[in-house]
């Protein structure tokens, strides 16, 4: 940590956090990933190793992030600490019909069920949130063999630490936020998601929408929203007659097709009006 400290302001100070953090508790793949509710994620560092993990990075940044369980938990108030991977993720998110519709694989042997192209196979996932001004978040993702897992005392370990991995962090990132800038998407996941069907479907009708590609269920969908099971089915009905689709994994489908055309339109206006404290018409 020391070392680390020491290096605040160069751009080797990632990999020695995450050196500092492996001998506490050690891991086998890393990603440290900041969130932003108003702009795609950037992804700081990562020790993935293969060409194929690389695009897998590069695809989640880009696209599937938005269905991903910890930037989800992030858009609903996710509080600084550590957590398994699968304490994030909503009921029914892992259905095969929702990542069949990213390209992503169904596998058993996965702590998660599944894994998308390109992604180490096998892993146990940890994640380190860290809050950072700006109303954004820190990801660290600690990956081990599925074999090893994260016990009780790996998991005491790094909550020992976490502070000292927070103040490092933000103190880097305060500097390092000013020199980066990227192009793309400003909207949030809250934003594609209420632009999803709004020319199609009734206000109620898109919030019940919005839940199913948030990933929860019927039951979670009528508790959420106050209403009858019958009524939420009834809902689900009248969307995919609207959308014409027939199963949720089209309607996925069809959410996704949509998210270059509202891109296009924040693009429209980003150089103008830019998000998130980034600097307009940056590269």
């Amino acid at each position: 940590m020391a070392t680390a400290a020491l290096n605040l302001g160069d751009d080797g100070f990632p990999d020695l956090l995450l050196e500092a953090i492996r001998s506490v508790s050690p891991f086998r793949f890393a990603l440290m990933m900041v969130y932003r509710s108003v702009a795609r994620p950037y992804c700081v560092h990562h020790t993935f190793d293969t060409e194929a993990a690389h695009s897998a990075v590069r695809r989640y940044t880009e696209a599937t992030y938005v269905l991903n369980p910890v930037y989800n938990a992030f858009l609903a108030g996710l509080k600084p600490g550590i957590y398994r991977i699968t304490e994030l993720a909503p009921d029914a998110y892992f259905s095969s019909e929702v990542f069949d519709s990213l390209e992503i694989g169904m596998h058993s042997d996965e702590e998660l069920g599944y894994r998308t192209p390109g992604w180490p196979a096998g892993l146990a996932e940890l994640i380190v949130a860290v809050g950072l001004p700006n109303g954004e978040m820190l990801e660290i993702s600690l990956s081990r063999h599925a074999s090893e897992g994260y016990d009780d005392g790996s998991i005491n370990r790094m909550r020992l630490i976490a502070p000292v991995i927070a103040a490092l962090f933000n103190v880097y990132w305060a500097q390092a936020r000013v020199r980066l800038s990227q192009s793309g998407n400003s909207l949030s996941l809250d934003d594609l998601l209420r632009d999803f069907g709004r020319d199609t479907l009734t206000q109620r009708e898109r919030e019940v929408a919005q839940l199913i590609l948030r990933g929860h269920s019927g039951e979670s969908i009528s508790l959420h929203l106050d209403i009858s099971r019958a009524t939420v089915k009834s809902h689900r009905q009248n969307i995919y007659g609207k959308l014409n689709v027939a199963t949720q994994q089209e309607l996925f489908s069809h959410f996704l097709k949509s998210l270059p055309l509202a891109a296009a339109r924040a693009h429209q206006g980003e150089e103008s009006h830019p998000l998130g404290g980034w600097p307009a018409g940056k590269r």
